[in-house]
């Protein structure tokens, strides 16, 4: 057992692989077609969604913009109630995670395949922050400039 699951314990440490799971069984009932359709948005404001999130990456991954995402998604990474349009992820996610979600996007994009990152951050208090996330890139177009990414994060404060 990693550092970051000893800690991150029960429900928090399924998140993101329950995600995963979420989406390897809609992936099967649709035969391998499986785009942002494929996501029962709806359920959004439900428990099993509230630590998801979907982005829209483009071909700058700077660029990347979050577009839906959970309660409790929102309120680990510290977001106000989104009353304005989707903005650069950068801008949206606590500095200390930046680089996390973009490595995240990055390799889900590229690999073509879903992304497990876990680890630890420092906070500005000192205290370390361990995480767990799952990136899952959609499927796109062939061409497509941007690319969806479904996923899942959680986090604890040691």
């Amino acid at each position: 057992m990693t550092v970051v699951e000893e800690r991150l314990q029960g429900q928090e440490r399924r998140i993101p692989e329950r995600a995963i799971a979420y989406w390897r069984d809609r992936v099967t009932a649709l035969k391998g077609n499986a785009t942002i359709a494929a996501l029962d948005l709806e359920a959004l404001h439900t428990e099993d969604w509230s630590h998801r999130f979907i982005l829209a990456i483009g071909p700058d991954i700077e660029d990347t913009a979050l577009l839906l995402h959970g309660a409790d998604f929102g309120r680990l990474l510290e977001m106000l109630p989104r009353k304005t349009p989707s903005r650069a992820l950068t801008r949206k996610v606590p500095k200390r995670f930046s680089d996390v979600f973009l490595r995240g996007c990055r390799d889900a994009v590229a690999g073509d395949a879903p992304v497990r990152l876990e680890g630890a951050v420092e906070r500005e208090d000192g205290r370390r922050e361990l995480y767990r996330a799952a990136f899952i890139p959609l499927t796109a177009d062939d061409g497509a400039l941007v690319r969806l990414a479904f996923g899942a994060f959680s986090s604890c404060i040691e």
